[in-house]
């Protein structure tokens, strides 16, 4: 069943995509062949594995008025969330109240113009992202300093999302000298973020599906490019184009980024619903988040959503943590403790939450998962869905 998924194209103005299902699913995908601002899937049946549901914005039914159309509604609506567009040949009596019964996004009785359909479907896709709520979130995890171990913290804490089952990918977005491979001890990813920009035709969850890396862990990473000049080529709107398909088919996405404000950091950040910053107990590194803090004011970045991470805490030589808030200017949110295991996993390509579930650095990742998300509870022997939490300043 496909799940509450929020629209891409529809946000972005882009092509809509719409499986055409019912007896005129032909003629109907005859007539709007040719548009560039549909996708048509035709869609058969749910074990029809050629039919990429999770890349449906809308559905689109063409049937005629001898169908049982409310029958068929309903099936179509155990395998989607998606809004309907009924294309009816020929009217009926009462197709109103049935429309109103069955929630439909709208009612079309052909033939009509080509445009006129597209309309329809259009409009239906950007009502749905207009008033959607989101069940996905983008977490970022960022530093405006180099070395503060933000990758360390972008990369446990994706596993630790995982492993309490919440469907979870892991974006290199530091397209220039990522570290995230070396930190889960991948060797030469075959696939990297870089393929994917560059790769011919569309981008849709169907793609991005065959470019991701599995791990053990059952997270699901994309690797930043292999080279310097790679990351050069990486586009910006292929990355925004990235975040908003992956929302559509995992409940978390983590970003790790470069430590400064370049495109695909501004990138990432317009789209991210949370952002951990990254500080060590250091002058540079608190200086440098004070005014990175000063630069996601004038962007329009909404504070709220900023919790500021104090990594290492307890370093020898370093500042408290109450003498890093009053510096910064801000309350810390996430205290993660200084811990040898930090270094050892990250050589050893493991990382620290499953070299050591029982070191200080895991526990603390798992208070930040537990701030994040509400964890798995036992209910007549089922788990329910995690939600997240919004992070408290």
């Amino acid at each position: 069943m496909l799940d509450n998924l929020v629209t891409s194209s529809a946000r972005t103005g882009g092509r809509v995509v719409v499986l055409v299902s019912g007896s005129e699913r032909e003629n109907v995908m005859s007539a709007l062949a040719g548009r560039r601002d549909l996708v048509l899937r035709s869609f058969t049946s749910p074990n029809d594995s050629r039919t990429p549901l999770e890349s449906a914005d809308v559905v689109l039914h063409a049937t005629d008025d001898s169908s049982p159309i409310a029958h068929e509604i309903a099936a179509l609506r155990e395998q989607t969330t998606a809004p309907i567009v009924l294309a009816l040949v020929g009217g009926r009596e009462g197709l109103v109240d049935e429309a109103m019964e069955a929630a439909l996004a709208d009612i079309l009785i052909l033939p009509l113009p080509a445009d006129v359909i597209a309309f329809s479907v259009r409009k239906a896709a950007r009502e749905r992202a207009g008033g959607q709520s989101k069940s996905s979130r983008v977490i970022m995890v960022s530093s405006t300093k180099g070395g503060t171990g933000k990758t360390s913290i972008a990369v446990n804490l994706a596993i630790e999302l995982a492993s309490i089952r919440l469907r979870t990918l892991l974006i290199d977005l530091d397209v220039q000298f990522g570290d995230v491979g070396i930190v889960l001890g991948l060797d030469r990813p075959a696939k990297t973020l870089h393929d994917l920009t560059i790769s011919a035709g569309e981008l849709d969850a169907e793609k991005l599906h065959g470019y991701v890396l599995r791990h053990g862990s059952g997270l699901h990473i994309l690797p930043a490019p292999l080279r310097p000049e790679e990351g050069e080529a990486v586009d910006a709107s292929r990355i925004a184009a990235i975040l908003q398909i992956a929302r559509r088919m995992y409940d978390a996405i983590v970003v790790d980024t470069a430590p400064l404000f370049d495109g695909p950091m501004l990138t990432a950040l317009d789209r991210s619903d949370q952002l951990l910053l990254v500080s060590t107990p250091d002058v540079p590194s608190m200086k440098n988040i004070r005014l990175a803090l000063q630069t996601l004011e004038l962007l329009g970045f909404p504070l709220e959503r900023v919790a500021l991470v104090a990594n290492r805490s307890g370093q020898p030589g370093g500042v408290t943590n109450a003498e890093m808030a009053d510096t910064i200017g801000r309350g810390i949110r996430f205290v993660l403790e200084e811990d040898s295991i930090v270094p050892r996993s990250i050589n050893s390509g493991i990382p620290a939450v499953l070299l050591d579930p029982r070191s200080r650095f895991a526990h603390g990742m798992k208070e930040v998962v537990d701030v994040l998300v509400g964890r798995t509870v036992p209910q007549g022997g089922r788990e329910r869905r995690l939600r997240f939490r919004g992070i408290a300043r």
